[in-house]
């Protein structure tokens, strides 16, 4: 059905407004609901769009495959970073004071041998908190030859530069970074860190020669190295290598109605508070620590976020800086008592 109006056939002014009202009417509700229908008609075709008319029988999956991860990929990391500390982006340094223990008291039975003085000794130790950052972008022209065919290719890029972000904090957790100095403080990685306990393991947890009571009693050697040796007697995470975990499904024992895993045995060792595996972690490592604010913990003067960098012209490239400032601390006492370990 057409509807043509003529205002210049109204007769009087009464019809010529009615007209009018048809005419927006008719604006309202049919021509701008049958455009919404014709871009929803757009949309459908765009949907299976083809390179050219002889392959549209071809169907194309809008989402992309992403390199696959390997299981218990930054795991040590995650955990840390639910127990770190912010502060102030412009604190590039992290320090905190250590103080010592008294002398005993002393005894009488008179009380009068004289009051003697004494007072805790302090040092200071700490971090830095270096910024890892990430770039990405793409040409301005070959973005909207994308977005064109309804691709966004900022989308996956966003996601693997955070991705890649993680990476570089992880290598920082582990490794460290000795150029990364001020002020005599810096972090050389879990495995290298002086404040960070070191120890040899006596026998390969992850071979299947390996009997269930030797790798019990192995880990439980090394667990009183921080448990009893330097006194943190707090909960403490095991983080194994994925062959360990693999060996440690295998069953400890079957003989008199004793049945479980290796893993669940070495798990009631005292003071383990959960065991998991780090991708990090390879064949015969493992890490072990307290993860607190008065253990181990990152501190965080800037949480990751991207930046758009401004476009001066319209011609200009789509670029992005993802950014983060975190460091790493492992907390010791005066008398330099570790509260986190790496063995291999």
């Amino acid at each position: 059905m057409s509807l043509a109006l003529r205002k210049s056939l109204a007769a009087n002014a009464v019809q010529a407004r009615v007209m009018t009202e048809q005419y927006n009417h008719l604006n309202a509700v049919f021509r701008e609901g049958s455009s919404k229908d014709f871009q929803d008609m757009l949309t459908m075709f765009g949907a299976n769009a083809a390179r050219t008319p002889a392959e549209a029988y071809r169907e194309f999956d809008l989402t992309s495959k992403i390199d696959m991860v390997p299981a218990g990929e930054y795991a040590t990391l995650t955990r840390l970073l639910q127990k770190s500390r912010s502060i102030n982006i412009g604190k590039e340094v992290f320090e905190y004071r250590q103080t010592s223990n008294m002398d005993q008291g002393q005894s009488s039975m008179s009380g009068q041998v004289g009051v003697d003085l004494d007072k805790v000794a302090e040092k200071y130790a700490g971090t830095v908190v270096p910024i890892h950052d990430k770039g990405f972008g793409r040409r301005w022209r070959a973005l909207e030859a994308m977005r064109s065919d309804g691709y966004d290719a900022l989308v996956d890029d966003a996601r693997e530069a955070r991705r890649a972000l993680m990476g570089t904090l992880n290598t920082y957790l582990w490794d460290g970074n000795a150029n990364l100095s001020l002020k005599g403080s810096k972090w050389l990685g879990i495995k290298n860190d002086p404040s960070v306990a070191t120890a040899t393991i006596a026998v390969d947890l992850s071979a299947s020669a390996t009997t269930p009571e030797e790798i019990r009693s192995e880990v439980a050697r090394i667990r009183d190295i921080l448990y009893i040796t330097n006194n943190c007697t707090n909960q403490l995470r095991l983080g194994v290598s994925r062959e360990i975990l693999s060996n440690w499904e295998r069953a400890f024992s079957t003989a008199d109605g004793t049945f479980g895993t290796i893993a669940s045995f070495v798990g009631q060792l005292r003071g383990i508070t959960e065991i998991y595996e780090d991708s990090e972690l390879v064949g015969n490592e493992l890490a072990l620590y307290w993860d607190d604010q008065e253990g181990f913990h990152p501190v965080v003067g800037m949480g990751m976020s991207s930046y758009a960098v401004p476009r001066t012209m319209p011609n200009s490239d789509h670029a992005f800086i993802m950014m983060t400032a975190v460091g790493f601390l492992a907390k010791t006492d005066y008398e330099d008592r570790k509260c986190a370990l790496y063995a291999s």
